[in-house]
């Protein structure tokens, strides 16, 4: 029965994989993997813990901890807006991003996921905590949302991200995931999203596992002329058997050839993209030549996203400092954002510095702006990070600059990390909009399917991180004092010993003399 009930939730399954390959305007490579599965949503039924090719450990996860929606990222590398253009992910801060949404919204169940998601992934995610959590009204409405800037990631994220494939690394796009090519890179951001969807008026379940890479052919010798199996250095294999799309998909440009032609070519927001679909081949990934024009081979420029933000700590010395945000809208129309800003609680805001100025890109005018909405959650020492919630009308070619400063706290000496006077990694800063016209992000879910209307697609801009640093005791202090105390205990042990154990015995002039001989 068990069998029977699993091969009825399968067969409503479906499963697809793309890769979408772009050459970035400084001749690096972007290289986009996307794995879609979808499932019925579960019922009340006994089918419902029946798993054909979702995976197991993550549906088993939503179920016990109430989860409705889910993301986890892991990123490593800065996206570079004003080199590259817009990202086809949400290029969020180095380290690791947690939201999701909780029914209830129970203290428990948040816990108990963060714990569960840092065993299945090997990260260090049970280290989120109510002092590093918030709960955001406008840019994560309704979630939970976590940052940990100090997570390193490496293989051992990729393999149990690679493990939740239905092929795994055996077959498809997956066999081209190679550790060695995809961390000698200059930016790397994997994820995973779990959330509900409604295709055709029926409501399933989507699971997807996106990899965004940037490479640079340079780096593996390859200058000019190279192949997809060239630049991951693994051979290309069939499709994934139980894929029921499996395509890989170039963002054309006038500097780059392609050898063989495309099984069609796609119009999709003004993006012309070239598409090599493996049913059309039998079954066979295709093994892409690109071959940059002569003559156009050089660096271009990039064209910027509409909005692009940048965060900068102000100040110096170990008891006050500063934050100032810029926030620049290339659009040449206004655009509202939501700026958002947690700080952890030993960096004490003071929210009646908060500025706003508003410089015009085309004639340097300046003005004031005052905020459309306005939140502060202020910190609880030990207990919860401070949260700024700001709406901005942005003015058309405009840059807007924020500032608000700070008083840093004083931390018990266990609270500080190993390298304290490194000092403390700030967690990046977000502002969401609605893009005017498709980004890259938003035409990229249009392409593989993403049942997101356009005016629905949101788009997140993630500033660089910040090193705080904090008063530091002197660590050498318990050594010195340890080493005086045991050096002085040693002493009078010695001594004592001494006393206690030996024998004092007077010698006479004759009996000395007769030791010396």
């Amino acid at each position: 029965m068990a069998l029977l009930g699993s091969g009825r939730a399968g067969s409503t399954e479906s499963f697809t994989e793309d890769l979408v390959v772009q050459v970035l305007p400084d001749n690096k490579v972007l290289l986009h993997f996307e794995f879609n599965l979808q499932r019925p949503q579960p019922t009340s039924n006994d089918t419902q813990h029946h798993y054909h090719m979702f995976p197991r450990q993550l549906g088993e996860i939503a179920h016990r901890h109430n989860v409705e929606s889910l993301h986890l990222q892991f990123t490593q590398g800065n996206w570079r807006a004003e080199q590259w253009g817009a990202p086809t992910v949400n290029a969020q801060g180095v380290g690791a991003e947690v939201f999701a949404r909780i029914t209830n919204d129970s203290d428990a169940d948040w816990r108990g996921l963060t714990n569960a998601l840092s065993g299945v992934f090997c990260a260090s995610l049970n280290f989120i905590d109510t002092t590093n959590t918030n709960r955001p009204r406008r840019s994560f409405a309704g979630a939970r949302h976590a940052h940990l800037p100090r997570e390193n990631v490496c293989t051992e994220n990729l393999t149990p991200w690679i493990k939740q494939l239905p092929c795994q690394g055996v077959a498809g796009l997956g066999a081209l995931l190679n550790p060695y090519r995809l961390y000698n890179m200059h930016f790397h951001a994997m994820a995973v999203d779990l959330a509900p969807r409604s295709i055709g008026g029926q409501p399933v379940l989507a699971y997807k596992q996106t990899l965004a890479v940037v490479v640079d052919p340079k780096t593996f010798g390859l200058d000019g002329q190279w192949t997809l199996a060239q630049l991951v250095d693994r051979e290309m294999r069939p499709a994934c058997a139980v894929a029921k799309r499996s395509t890989v998909r170039v963002l054309q440009s006038d500097r780059v050839e392609l050898v063989p032609a495309p099984d069609r070519v796609d119009a999709v927001n003004g993006h012309t993209v070239s598409v090599y679909d493996a049913a059309a081949r039998g079954g066979e990934l295709t093994d892409v030549r690109f071959t940059m024009s002569s003559g156009r081979a050089g660096r271009q420029r990039a064209t910027p996203p509409a909005i692009v933000a940048h965060r900068f700590v102000t100040g110096h010395g170990g008891s006050s400092g500063g934050v100032e945000c810029a926030i620049v809208n290339h659009s040449d129309q206004p655009m509202r954002v939501s700026y958002m800003d947690s700080l952890p609680w030993y960096l004490r805001l003071y929210m009646h510095t908060l500025t706003a100025q508003a410089e015009s890109l085309l004639n340097g005018e300046t003005h004031s702006l005052t905020p459309a909405y306005m939140l502060y959650t202020p910190a609880v020492d030990r207990g919860r990070p401070a949260l700024v919630e700001l709406e901005l009308d942005l003015p058309p070619q405009s840059r807007v600059t924020l500032r608000y400063d700070f008083d840093k706290g004083f931390l018990k000496y266990s609270e500080h990390p190993p390298d304290a006077n490194r000092g403390f990694n700030i967690g990046p800063a977000i502002v969401t909009y609605t893009p005017k016209e498709a980004d890259l992000a938003c035409t990229v879910g249009a392409m593989l399917g993403d049942a997101v209307q356009p005016e629905e697609c949101v788009a997140r801009v993630y500033t660089e991180l910040f090193l705080a640093s904090l008063p530091t005791p002197d660590f050498s202090m318990p050594y010195n004092v340890i080493t005086f105390t045991c050096t002085i205990l040693a002493l009078f042990f010695g001594r004592m010993f001494n006393l206690l154990t030996r024998d004092f015995v007077v010698l006479r002039g004759g009996q000395k003399d007769k030791k010396k001989d």
